[in-house]
């Protein structure tokens, strides 16, 4: 597929079809396409995804979104929007190359990409006397193949080094590559001379690419 971005507060991705050429997307973003475009549904099953998984993903409280992707055949163009201000990154993977993108970022991606969705990261907090568990959800994508995608604000990119570490908020991780670990921690600022709520720090540890976003 061939992707472009138009516009620039709350972009959209305009995707040109070859004849026969298959792209996935989340669904419920497609803005326009041409009328010989054709449009089917491609559940998780259909990729691969055990039954067993998404039931755990989805008892962990995973979005829905997640469970099944419109798939669109060329030739023709369509076009996705999120509807939200931020930067769209459009994605060449190599052979077995992946990436570990936060869930409800993905805008589409070829039918060569293999998709598996997870748990990144999880941990306990205290809400009143009792405990709840939250999760990171995350999409890996594994090429060959393009993927499209868009954070909220702007990116910033780093590429760790191993060993080379690097702390971010939850909300301001967007991804990082199958070969960084990604490890929860707790920070408790202080405010007037004492500590307020102890709040989740990710760690990020390389080797990899990892890519934050600003507007969280």
């Amino acid at each position: 597929m061939k992707a472009d971005t138009v516009g620039t507060v709350t972009p959209a991705v305009l995707v040109q079809l070859s004849p026969g050429e298959k792209i996935l997307a989340a669904h419920e973003i497609m803005l326009h396409m041409d009328g010989a475009v054709q449009v089917h549904r491609k559940t998780l099953k259909h990729l691969g995804v055990s039954t067993a998984h998404l039931m755990a993903l989805r008892s962990r409280g995973d979005s829905d979104e997640n469970y099944f992707f419109a798939e669109f055949e060329g030739p023709g163009n369509v076009t996705f929007s999120r509807d939200k201000a931020g930067e769209v990154r459009i994605l060449q993977l190599a052979p077995g190359q992946g990436i570990r993108l936060r869930s409800g970022h993905l805008i589409c991606f070829d039918e060569t990409v293999r998709y598996n969705p997870f748990v990144l990261a999880q941990w306990v907090v205290q809400k009143g006397n009792d405990q709840e568990t939250e999760y990171l959800f995350a999409d890996e994508l594994t090429g060959p193949g393009t993927i499209v995608f868009q954070s909220f604000g702007n990116i910033l990119s780093f590429n760790l080094q191993p060993g080379e570490a690097m702390r971010t908020s939850v909300e301001a991780y967007l991804s990082s590559a199958p070969t960084a670990t990604v490890n929860v921690s707790w920070f408790a600022p202080m405010m007037g001379g004492m500590n307020v709520s102890a709040q989740p720090v990710l760690h990020l540890i390389g080797p990899g690419p990892v890519m934050v976003h600003s507007g969280v």
